[in-house]
């Protein structure tokens, strides 16, 4: 009886501790998600400017690989010139503190040793040539081909942190 009762408790927590962990970790995940794109959401817009949107995304977004990423961003409208929002989101830059400093916890690292989790850039992407990396649906670069029909005021504000490892959160496989 006592052998029993034993392997059930051993069983109901092998169950738990398969389906807490991931749904843990995926929490955690996007708490830190909401952190770390709160932190260009609040900065504040240039002169002449209008926010049209935001988004942010966690999970493997970028290539391929068993890896966490984590992205925000925000597209405006504005008259400003490329060059002149560059140099004001390059000035706001140091606000930006990584996943990692923002973790509580140790975040899991991805073999690739050359991602820095320390210097996070602001890219300002014009609408128009903003194309899909990797084919990610959420992570973007700036092509060398513009879009004659997107708006020229349309910018995107980007910031990633990519590579962390994937500590057992389902969105990374």
């Amino acid at each position: 009886m006592k052998k029993r009762r034993l392997l059930f408790v051993i069983i109901i927590t092998i169950i738990i501790l398969i389906v807490v962990l991931p749904i843990g970790n995926s929490v955690r995940n996007n708490l830190l998600l909401n952190k770390y794109a709160a932190q260009l959401y609040s900065i504040p817009l240039p002169r002449d400017t209008l926010l049209i949107g935001n988004n942010k995304n966690v999970g493997n977004l970028y290539g391929t690989g068993n890896h966490l990423d984590f992205v925000a961003t925000i597209e405006i409208k504005t008259s400003l010139p490329e060059n002149e929002l560059y140099a004001y989101y390059n000035n706001m830059h140091t606000k930006i503190r990584s996943v990692e400093e923002l973790s509580l916890f140790e975040m899991g690292t991805y073999p690739d040793l050359t991602i820095n989790h320390h210097v996070q850039n602001i890219e300002v992407i014009p609408k128009a040539q903003a194309k899909l990396i990797y084919g990610s649906s959420c992570i973007l670069g700036k092509s060398d081909i513009v879009d004659k029909n997107i708006d020229e005021t349309l910018f995107i504000i980007q910031i990633k942190d990519t590579h962390y490892g994937s500590d057992l959160d389902w969105r990374t496989h």
